[in-house]
């Protein structure tokens, strides 16, 4: 380890830390606790700040305003809860960094355990004092996607051997989208309050609007691009994003591994999608919608 470097990228990363929390601890919709929580935190980078700046010197101007924005853009994208659960990864790494610098600079070792305490003490507050809805019905949002993007992505794969025009596809995937949105809803209504969770109705509506806010997108290239095929490869791709976000945004929170979460979901979708295909051009031939090769 080169310790000169290594302390003076904890003494970046502590200025950076300081100006996050504070960032964070000003957004509206965070609630008082975790408002508190954050600015306390704030506190203590910024006296782990100036602990490593009488070291090292000034590194303040060092600040990386790119990734105060990718943190930033990950706050609105993903949410607090699953930002914090990166940070509380970030505290633990800097946990490990400090333990080694304990070792290799004893006359330091005492103001870094005390460094110490206070990383463990964010790691603990953070998801403590947080209480998002996604988080809480993130069951029934997952349940509202991933049943849309296995379901829609079928019918319109389906659609390539049974339609000839992209209007005809994206009006039958909508409706269909629309149609079982309310019955995933009921459904997830009435699995809430079978087993006995806070607020099916909440329940029910995260379901519906996740179901309803894929179909919309997924419907949108049919009734943008007049090619079937085109549009097709769109909806894929817009498919993809979404499964992306929503295995990115689950690995998070669960401390999964994002690539196998992804590749289940992936293999899923186009395994129900490939059968789809073949039923849906046998089908077209069959029923004379599609003329035989």
């Amino acid at each position: 380890m080169d310790i000169d470097s290594t302390v003076r990228g904890m003494c970046i990363d502590e200025y950076f830390s300081y100006h996050l929390y504070r960032s964070l601890a000003g957004k509206s919709f965070v609630g008082k606790n975790l408002r508190e929580t954050l600015l306390k935190a704030s506190e203590d980078e910024y006296r782990h700040y100036l602990f490593w700046r009488s070291i090292v010197g000034e590194c303040s101007s060092s600040i990386s305003m790119f990734k105060m924005f990718i943190y930033t853009v990950m706050f609105y994208l993903f949410g607090l809860t699953a930002l914090l659960k990166i940070l509380e990864a970030k505290e633990r790494s800097a946990k490990a960094i400090y333990k080694e610098i304990a070792k290799l600079k004893h006359e330091l070792k005492e103001e870094i355990e005390k460094m110490i305490l206070d990383e463990e003490k964010h790691e603990k507050e953070f998801l403590s004092s947080i209480d998002e809805g996604r988080v809480r019905y993130i069951g029934a949002i997952t349940l509202g996607i991933s049943d849309a993007l296995i379901e829609l992505t079928g019918i319109y794969t389906g659609s390539l051997g049974a339609f000839e025009n992209t209007l005809s596809a994206g009006l039958t995937g909508l409706l269909a989208g629309i149609a079982a949105s309310i019955s995933m809803g009921i459904a997830s209504y009435t699995q809430a309050k079978n087993e006995g969770r806070a607020n099916p109705g909440l329940a029910a509506i995260y379901t519906l609007i996740a179901y309803i806010s894929v179909a919309l997108l997924l419907a949108t290239p049919y009734f943008i691009i007049n090619n079937l095929m085109k549009a097709f490869i769109a909806m894929v791709v817009i498919a993809l994003a979404i499964v992306s976000y929503l295995t990115f945004y689950v690995a998070i929170l669960h401390n999964r591994s994002y690539i196998k979460e992804f590749g289940e979901t992936a293999i899923m979708i186009f395994g129900v999608s490939i059968l789809l295909y073949i039923l849906g051009s046998t089908l077209g031939k069959i029923l004379g919608i599609k003329p035989a090769d």
